[in-house]
C-alpha cells in the first residue's frame, strides 16, 4: 500500500506541479508584479492562520492513525468529532477577532504600496480570511485520508483544487480585467470545494468516522490537544515565523516586487521540496503504525533511505541551478528579472528545509517531539533577532540566508537526536 501510495502521489504532483507552474505567469499576466506580490504576502497570511489550529491537525492525525492501526474505527469517529468541533470553534474566535485589526489596519503601509487603495485592500483581506477559516476546518479531511494510509486521496484534493483554481484564473484572463479580489476567490474558494467534495465518499464509506456532535468528547479532546499544542508549539515558530513569514519580512524591507522574485525563484527550486515530499510524506504515518506494531527494523531501514534521497536531491538541485537562467527565461520572459545569487540562497534554503523535513517525519511519526519544541523556539527567536535588526540591508538574499540558517541548525540537532532513538542510545528529553 505504501509503494502504491508512493507512485499515486508522485503522479498528482506532477499534475500539481505543472499546475503551479501554469498559475504563475497566467496570473502575473492577469496581476502584474506588485498585485501579484501582494497575493503572495495574503497567502503567506493564509498560512499563518493554518498555524492557528493548535496543532489539532497533526494530533488528529497521529491518534486516529494509531486507533485504526487497532481497528477501533469506534474511537477513531470521536477523535474526528471532537477535533472538528474544537476546530469550527477556534475557526469562529479568530475570524471575530480579526474583524477590528482588518478594519483599523493600514494596508498601504504595511504592504509598503500605493498602487491599490486601502478599502480596496481591507476588504479583500476580509474575503482572504473567510475563506481560509472554511478551508481551515475542512482541509482536516484530509487528514483523515491520510490516517487511512491513502496519502494520495489527500494529494488528489489538494491538485484538484489548485486544478479548478487555475481554470477559473484562466477564463477570468478571457472575461474580465485584472482584479487581485478575483484572484483571491479563485485560489482560495476551489481548495475548499474541493475537500468537501472529498469527504462525501469518505464518510459514505466510514460512517464511523463521520462528525457527529453526540460523538464528541471533551477528554479525547485533551489527549489530541495535549499532544497538538507540542506540534502548534513547531508551527507557530518554525513554520509561521521563518517559512511562512518570508513573503511578509521581503515585502516589508523591499517591497512587494521583491517578493515576486523571490517566489519565482522559490516556486523554481520547490520542484526539490515537491519531488522530496512525494517519497516522504506517507512515512509519517507509516512510521506511526510500525511503531505501534514494534517494528524497528522497517524504521531504521526506511530512515537511512530517506536520507540517502535526500543526497540525490541535492545534487539535482545543484543541475538546477546551472539551468536557472534558461528556466526562468522561458516561463516568465522579461517579466521578472531573478538574480543569480537569489537563487544560490533558495537553493541552499531548501536544501535544509528538506533535511530538516526527513528527521521530523520520523520524530511525528514516533510522537517525540520536545526537542523540536525547544529548537524551534529558540531558533525562531535568533532568527528574528537577527532579520528585524538587519532586515534592509540584508535584502532578499540575506533574508533567505537566515531562513537557511534556522533550518540547517534544527536539522542538525534533529539528526542526532533520530540517530540516537534508531540506535537505541536516547534518554531524557531525546526520547520525549
Amino acid at each position: 500500500m505504501l509503494r502504491n501510495n508512493i507512485l499515486l502521489s508522485g503522479m498528482l504532483k506532477f499534475v500539481g506541479l505543472a499546475t503551479s507552474f501554469l498559475i504563475v505567469p497566467v496570473t502575473l499576466h492577469y496581476l502584474d508584479n506588485e498585485p501579484y506580490g501582494i497575493w503572495m504576502t495574503i497567502s503567506s497570511m493564509a498560512f499563518w492562520i493554518f498555524t492557528f489550529d493548535i496543532g489539532l491537525g497533526n494530533g488528529l492525525r497521529n491518534y486516529l492513525t494509531a486507533t485504526i492501526s487497532k481497528g477501533d474505527f469506534r474511537t477513531g469517529g470521536v477523535y474526528v468529532s471532537s477535533t472538528f468541533a474544537m476546530l469550527s470553534v477556534i475557526a469562529v474566535i479568530i475570524g471575530l477577532l480579526s474583524i477590528p485589526f482588518i478594519t483599523v489596519l493600514d494596508f498601504n503601509r504595511i504592504l509598503n504600496t500605493s498602487s491599490l487603495s486601502n478599502d480596496y485592500l481591507r476588504f479583500v483581506f476580509f474575503v482572504a480570511i473567510f475563506l481560509t477559516l472554511i478551508n481551515f476546518v475542512v482541509k482536516n479531511i484530509g487528514f483523515i485520508y491520510v490516517s487511512l494510509q491513502q496519502y494520495a486521496i489527500n494529494d488528489l484534493l489538494t491538485v484538484g483544487g489548485n486544478v479548478l483554481a487555475l481554470f477559473v484564473i484562466f477564463l477570468l484572463t478571457k472575461l474580465t480585467d485584472g482584479s487581485l479580489l478575483y484572484v483571491v476567490i479563485a485560489l482560495m474558494a476551489m481548495p475548499v470545494l474541493m475537500f468537501v467534495l472529498g469527504g462525501i465518499p469518505l464518510f459514505v464509506k466510514y460512517p464511523e468516522l463521520r462528525p457527529s456532535y453526540k460523538k464528541i468528547d471533551i477528554n479525547f479532546n485533551k489527549d489530541v490537544v495535549k499532544k497538538g499544542m507540542g506540534f502548534f508549539v513547531i508551527q507557530i515558530t518554525s513554520c509561521l515565523v521563518i517559512f511562512g513569514g518570508s513573503n511578509f519580512f521581503i515585502s516589508h524591507f523591499s517591497g512587494p516586487a521583491a517578493v515576486t522574485t523571490y517566489n519565482i525563484a522559490y516556486k523554481y527550486f520547490n520542484l526539490l521540496v515537491i519531488g522530496f515530499t512525494v517519497f516522504i510524506a506517507p512515512l509519517w504515518n507509516a512510521y506511526t503504525d510500525a511503531y505501534v506494531k514494534g517494528d524497528w527494523s522497517w524504521i531504521k531501514r526506511t530512515f537511512f533511505k530517506t536520507l540517502m534521497v535526500w543526497g540525490v536531491m541535492i545534487g539535482a538541485g545543484v543541475v538546477m541551478l546551472f539551468c536557472c537562467n534558461l528556466f526562468y527565461q522561458l516561463w516568465v520572459g522579461e517579466k521578472v528579472l531573478v538574480p543569480f545569487f537569489v537563487s544560490v540562497s533558495v537553493l541552499v534554503y531548501v536544501a535544509f528545509f528538506n533535511l530538516n523535513n526527513c528527521v521530523t517525519y520520523l520524530l511525528n511519526g514516533l510522537n517525540i517531539i520536545r526537542v523540536q519544541i525547544c529548537c524551534s523556539v529558540v531558533v525562531t527567536v535568533l532568527y528574528l533577532l537577527v532579520v528585524t535588526l538587519l532586515g534592509k540591508s540584508l535584502g532578499i538574499v540575506g533574508v533567505v540566508l537566515c531562513m537557511a540558517s534556522s533550518y540547517a541548525v534544527m536539522g542538525i540537532i534533529h539528526l542526532y537526536q533520530c540517530w540516537l532513538i534508531i540506535t537505541q542510545k536516547a534518554k531524557g528529553i531525546w526520547i520525549k
